[in-house]
């Protein structure tokens, strides 16, 4: 198991978990003492998934582009189920706070949230690198929470503002679902664009 440490450490995934856990635990508890509602609402909930996926976007990718695509490795399954990891673990947190009087629901929500951005993101760093990967799910998010947008029958509003949507919309679920598989298989067979070398000395 010592590969798996140095690729955790590597990509710098401790901090993303701590970064993670300490955005959604603060929400949670500013929900817990400043509101009186058990559930905290969705564009609050969607806020804080996207920051968690941002600090998970810091970790898809590492100090040497080239070391990420040696042949020695199996970089495309490693790929994926990196992602797929990060969706559990971020899901996980949420779903920690069910047990208590404040929390994030529904269950369905939370999953489909944080797959269609973390999809998102993860096609922000097959495009343009980990280190700019947080643009695509940033303005998405903020898009999607504005006022204008809602919980809504008109289909062009509710793939917009998928974010928001109540779960089991179907227009939201595809959505988030297609940004997921899509952000899933650009990141996992591509990886992020080669950087220029000065770059990565930066990043040491």
């Amino acid at each position: 198991m010592r590969w798996l440490q140095l690729h955790l450490r590597s990509r710098r995934v401790p901090l993303a978990l701590t970064t993670a856990t300490a955005l959604i635990t603060v929400a949670w508890a500013l929900s817990l003492a400043y509101t009186d509602s058990t559930t905290i609402n969705t564009r609050t909930a969607s806020l804080v998934i996207m920051l968690a996926v941002v600090a998970a976007g810091t970790t898809l990718g590492g100090a040497d582009d080239a070391l990420d695509r040696t042949a020695a490795v199996n970089w495309p399954l490693r790929r994926a189920g990196h992602l797929l990891l990060a969706v559990a673990t971020i899901t996980a947190l949420l779903a920690l706070s069910t047990v208590t009087d404040a929390h994030y629901e529904p269950f369905s929500l939370m999953l489909r949230n944080t797959a269609g951005l973390l999809g998102l993101t993860a096609l922000g760093a097959a495009l343009f690198g980990a280190a700019l990967s947080w643009i695509c799910p940033l303005t998405w998010t903020l898009i999607a929470v504005l006022p204008l947008l809602g919980p809504s029958r008109d289909l062009r509003v509710q793939v917009a503002g998928w974010l928001i949507q109540p779960a089991g919309t179907t227009a939201a679920t595809v959505c988030a679902a297609t940004l997921a598989v899509v952000g899933l298989l650009a990141y996992a067979l591509r990886g992020g664009p080669l950087r220029p070398a000065v770059e990565m000395s930066l990043d040491r």
